[in-house]
Parts: structure tokens; C-alpha cells; sequence
């Protein structure tokens, strides 16, 4: 076999062993494209043997594939068997074997075009220096992306989700510059870990907005990301914003799922006591398991206890552990569902005075539409409807999706008090701004 024959077998041969790689570890091309930011038409042309990528192709397949470098191995003994035949072409010009040279310690004899067959022209050199030296950009970009990030996560519940998001897409847009470009590995890792934030991010202000398919595909991307970056501690981060993603759109079992994995993966980082509290205990009381409900509070205030005391109200897409008014405020969630009023209206108390004293719109709503729905159950409709009204006046300019289905459970569990002027107020206050139909129509039938 011609030695160019040799070549291109062993060329198809490793596009072959990628599709097998890939199929064995359940992946299509697109998944995997997606995962190692090249286009599914280079995944499939390098299958088939149509195209043969760069090294950086095959090192990100390695570590997407977790092949512990296989790919990179056979790319690399390819490349050997290219340059020796391109060496063995160079001393067999017109075909004529050239006769065996003994190297003596002497000045190398220069090739036709002035260089030296023993080292690289200094230009190549030079070029390859350039790259090292350009690092410096990449690193300024990737600081201003992380600011960014951190910023907007600190601004979500202190602006209105519509502007956030806006300000939001052209970032997003930005990242995808920087994916298309090279950076050194450690580059590389940062602007993963900075985009799995921002996704989620992303993810969370589709929530907000009602748009469930979107933010089910941001949130799944920010895991996407987190995974490719290898970052476990990113990984349970991602996955509480799944998590919380799956609890609002009413698919418990999946908010239950993301949270337990997200904890397997999350280690002693602080993740932990979100994916404790706001994932299990609140997707465990929908469905119905009072013992898990118990656990998992009890578990999220041992993790509380074991933090340094801080006062401040943390930011609901924390990358540090939640403070103790949230975990209060997602315990009193959690107990109201399944019908448990012990201590509710004492957590209540405690998040309401952060959250007001913080001034999170969004917070301070959903806390007193769960301490109405607890006054309620203590048989004072007038009082829950008064604080019903305040939640909804504290969001009147904002759309939050949890808001509104807390506000929709709040007058469902409202239907024996039907008569109550106040909550009939509510009612077509909640549906005008929702806009439920056309007709204007009240969430509560009308009292017979």
C-alpha cells in the first residue's frame, strides 16, 4: 500500500472511531456538535471521512467523549506518518533515492528556499509567539464577560425581567464570538463556566416571563456548558436553575430529578443548601411526601447554621449558599403545600423583614401570598385579601410567572370566601393582568 493510501485509510479509520465513540456514549452528531461548538456538518463530514479537522477538534471530542485522549493519540500518529512522508518526498526528488548522509558536527546545509531542515523558519516562531502574547485580549475579554455576568445576577429581582433580558441577548451574542475564536485551555475553561452562568441566567428571565420552552432550553444549556467545562460545582448550579425552571412549569418529578443530581455533583460547594431547599423540599411537597419535606428543611438549616452569619438577602441565582430568609421563605413554600402550618407564619415573619428591607419586589410578593394563603387557613379572608393586594401592588410594573401562579393558588385555596368583595377585587385584578381571555372573565365563580 502507497504510503498517501496509508494516510487516508488511517484518516477514515479515526473518523469511524469517532461515530462509534459517539454512539456508544449516546450522543447524535448534533448533540455532540453543539457540545464541542463545531457545526453537525463537521461532526458528519469527519465520520465519513470528507474532512479532517484540526487537533483542537479532536482534544475537545476527547474530553466531551471522556476517552481518556484516545483521539487525540490516533490524530497525532496520523500526523507522524503525513510528516515522514513529506520528509521521505524531500530526499527523493524526480523519484531518485538519494544516498544515506552521515550528519557530522557541522552547519546544517540550507534547503532550496534558504532555511534549514533542522529547524523551523523564525517567522513560523515568531507567529506561534504572537498567539501566546495575544492571551492578554482574551484574558480582558473574558473579565469583562464575568463582570457582566456577575453583575446581571446581582441585578435579577432589582430590575424588570423584560430589561434584563434585553440587556441580556446581546452578551449572549458576544459569547458566541469568543467560542468561534482559539484560546489557551485555561481561557477556554473560564468562558464555558461564563457562558453556563449566563445561560442560566437567561433561563431564569424566560421563567419569569412565562416563556417555558425557552427557559427549559437556556437551562439546559447552562448544564450543557457546565458539563463541558467539567466544572461539578458549575454543574449543580446549572441544575438548580433546572430545576427551578421544571417546579414552575408543574413538572415536579423533573424539578425533583435535576435538584437529587445536582446534589450528587455538587460536593461541599454551596449549592448544596439551594438544591436542598428551594429543589427537593418544594418539588417533594407537591408531591405529597411529608417525611422527604421534613428531612430536607431540617437539612437546609443545618447547612445555614453551618455558615458564616451574613444579613444581607443573597441573590435568588446565588453562586454562593442561600441566606437564611430565602431558605425561611422556600421552607414556608414548601410546608403550605402540604398542608403543614407549623412555623409557617414564623418563617415568614423572618424573610418578609429581609426582603422589604432588601426591596425585591419579587420576594416580598410571593411571601405574602404564602402568608395570605396561611391566613386563609386561619379563617381570615379579609386580612389574606389585603395582603393578596399588597403582592400584587408590589409587582405592578413587573411580570413574574411566579408571582402569578402563586397568586392563582392563593384564590384557588380562596373558593370557600367567594363572597369576600376584597378577593373578588383580586380576582379580576389577577386576570385583567394576566390577560385570561377577552372576556375578562374572574378567576372565582361568581357566588351563588
Amino acid at each position: 500500500m502507497a504510503e498517501n493510501d496509508e494516510i487516508e485509510t488511517a484518516r477514515r479509520a479515526l473518523g469511524r472511531r469517532l461515530a462509534q465513540l459517539r454512539m456508544a456514549a449516546g450522543h447524535t452528531q448534533h448533540s455532540l456538535a453543539r457540545l464541542i461548538q463545531y457545526g453537525r456538518s463537521s461532526v458528519a463530514n469527519t465520520e465519513t471521512g470528507h474532512q479532517y479537522p484540526d487537533r483542537a477538534f479532536w482534544s475537545r471530542c476527547d474530553a466531551v467523549l471522556h476517552t481518556g485522549g484516545l483521539l487525540v493519540g490516533e490524530y497525532d500518529r496520523v500526523a507522524e506518518l503525513r510528516w515522514r512522508r513529506r520528509s521521505s518526498l524531500k530526499q527523493e526528488p524526480n523519484g531518485t533515492h538519494l544516498p544515506a548522509v552521515v550528519f557530522q558536527a557541522t552547519a546544517p546545509v540550507p534547503d532550496s528556499d534558504g532555511g534549514s531542515a533542522l529547524w523551523e523558519r523564525e517567522e513560523a516562531i515568531a507567529a506561534r509567539r504572537l498567539v501566546l502574547k495575544s492571551s492578554t485580549d482574551d484574558d480582558a475579554r473574558l473579565a469583562y464577560l464575568e463582570h457582566e455576568v456577575c453583575q446581571a445576577i446581582t441585578d435579577n429581582e432589582r430590575l424588570i425581567p423584560a430589561v434584563l433580558m434585553a440587556r441580556m441577548r446581546p452578551l449572549r451574542a458576544y459569547v458566541d464570538e469568543l467560542m468561534a475564536g482559539r484560546q489557551h485551555p485555561p481561557q477556554r475553561a473560564r468562558l464555558y463556566v461564563a457562558a453556563a452562568h449566563l445561560s442560566g441566567l437567561l433561563g431564569a428571565l424566560a421563567l419569569d416571563l412565562g416563556a417555558f420552552a425557552v427557559a427549559h432550553a437556556y437551562a439546559a444549556e447552562a448544564f450543557d456548558l457546565a458539563d463541558a467545562a467539567q466544572r461539578p460545582d458549575v454543574q449543580a448550579w446549572a441544575r438548580a436553575t433546572q430545576s427551578l425552571v421544571a417546579f414552575y412549569a408543574g413538572e415536579y418529578h423533573d424539578a425533583l430529578a435535576f435538584a437529587q443530581d445536582g446534589l450528587r455533583r455538587a460536593g461541599n460547594s454551596p449549592h448544596r443548601l439551594r438544591l436542598t431547599i428551594n429543589g427537593q423540599a418544594r418539588a417533594l411537597a407537591r408531591l405529597g411526601d411529608r417525611y422527604g419535606v421534613d428531612s430536607a428543611v431540617d437539612r437546609a438549616f443545618t447547612l445555614v447554621a453551618e455558615q458564616p452569619s451574613d444579613a444581607q438577602v443573597s441573590e435568588s441565582l446565588t453562586f454562593g449558599p442561600y441566606c437564611h430568609a430565602r431558605t425561611a421563605a422556600n421552607a414556608a413554600t414548601a410546608y403550605l403545600a402540604i398542608g403543614h402550618k407549623t412555623e409557617v407564619t414564623d418563617y415568614l415573619a423572618v424573610a418578609i423583614a429581609a426582603f422589604d428591607k432588601a426591596g425585591l419586589a419579587g420576594p416580598q410578593a410571593l411571601s405574602r401570598l404564602d402568608l395570605a394563603t396561611a391566613q386563609l387557613h386561619a379563617g381570615e379572608p379579609e386580612q389574606a385579601a389585603a395582603l393578596a393586594m399588597e403582592a400584587l401592588a408590589l409587582t405592578a410594573d413587573q411580570r413574574y410567572e411566579s408571582v402569578h401562579q402563586r397568586a392563582r393558588r392563593f384564590l384557588a385555596t380562596a373558593q370557600p370566601f367567594a363572597h369576600q368583595p376584597r378577593l373578588r377585587q383580586l380576582a379580576e385584578l389577577l386576570a385583567e393582568r394576566a390577560q385570561i381571555g377577552t372576556t375578562g372573565r374572574s378567576v372565582l365563580p361568581s357566588p351563588s
